[in-house]
């Protein structure tokens, strides 16, 4: 089963978006004919990194291109497991480029260690489990960017906070921080703050939905009414270092 994992719109099926050759870096990630944009990206990301031995490893066993593509509409961002790419939105800034690519690359992470969801699924399951991805992979940008911040390179964290649709996890994130200093509680609330958005909520809604619904379509597989099992969140959250952070299920309505 393909899927496409977007930092906007969640989990789909549909055709990904199209990278030229020339806007792609293959692994390790040293061709000189990439555009300069990416090849800075990349190298920014890799440096940010240095302090998450896990993450990096995660990325360097799945090795999956990096592409910019000006295509891009809604998304600002994915991960096609079918083709083992990320494509990014070329007409981000250095730092919300960098930030998302981190949170894609959480999305490779999370496929490699079997935490996607599957069509066997309940749809209302399944999308479920969708925000559960997306509140997860946000928690490794912010605590990531919070870090980087921190060794004074504060472009990742600027990027994420004036962004609209991740602004008030950054700062959720920030509060806890410097009133707790203990990452794994603000990482536990950045967690939570994810399913506080009504914006967040509907669109991954409609479009977990949407791509369940399509890949249902695509391989004739008739309906099952499978539920996520009671430890998934347990396997799921992990912070960017390996260690486990409590996460717990916000608020699932969708908006209408």
């Amino acid at each position: 089963m393909v899927r496409r994992f977007l930092i906007l719109f969640g989990l789909l099926c549909a055709q990904a978006a199209s990278a030229d050759a020339e806007d792609c870096l293959q692994a390790p990630y040293k061709g000189k004919a990439a555009p300069a944009a990416l090849v800075e990206v990349v190298r920014d990301v890799e440096t940010v990194l240095a302090p998450f031995a896990e993450f990096r490893t995660a990325w360097a066993e799945a090795g999956p291109e990096v592409c910019l593509s000006g295509d891009l509409h809604d998304e600002r961002g994915f991960f096609d497991p079918g083709r083992n790419r990320i494509v990014l939105d070329a007409s981000l800034s250095r730092g919300l480029m960098g930030a998302v690519l981190i949170h894609e690359l959480r999305h490779v992470e999370q496929f490699q260690r079997g935490t996607c969801p599957s069509i066997q699924l309940d749809m209302a399951e399944y999308a479920r489990a969708t925000f559960a991805l997306e509140a997860d992979a946000n928690v490794s940008s912010v605590v990531v960017a919070w870090q980087a911040r921190r060794s004074g390179e504060p472009a990742f964290w600027d990027g994420l906070r004036d962004w609209g649709m991740s602004g008030d996890i950054a700062d959720r994130f920030e509060e806890v921080m410097e009133r707790t200093g203990d990452v794994s509680l603000a990482a536990a609330a950045a967690f939570d703050q994810w399913y506080d958005s009504d914006v967040r909520r509907e669109r991954y809604y409609v479009a977990s939905c949407s791509a369940f619904l399509d890949e249902q379509d695509r391989t004739h597989a008739l309906s099952s009414y499978g539920v996520l099992p009671p430890d998934y969140l347990a396997g799921l959250c992990r912070l960017p270092d390996g260690r486990a952070y409590d996460c717990a299920e916000g608020n699932l309505a969708p908006v209408r």
